[in-house]
């Protein structure tokens, strides 16, 4: 359990404390987006995926010619 802790970032401390106020707003309002969106929020949190987990959403740092590594290279034809 002390391991499951030490690896929360702040991201996940902030998403988690979200997504309890969108839960308790539920409990005071009665609005079901809210308690889908808080849910959805925590259960992202607890679970470290989404947008906020350590690898994020963003593409992969790799070089083109390994991203496509069966891409020809397109000579010029000289037409007559």
């Amino acid at each position: 359990m002390r391991e499951y802790i030490n690896k929360w970032t702040y991201k996940r401390v902030l998403q988690s404390l979200v997504g309890i106020y969108f839960v308790w707003n539920y409990f005071e309002d009665g609005s079901q987006f809210s308690l889908f969106f808080g849910g959805l929020m925590l259960v992202q949190a607890l679970l470290n995926v989404g947008c906020f987990s350590t690898k994020g959403c963003s593409a992969p740092n790799e070089e083109p010619e390994k991203m496509q590594p069966f891409a020809k290279k397109i000579e010029k034809v000289k037409l007559k």
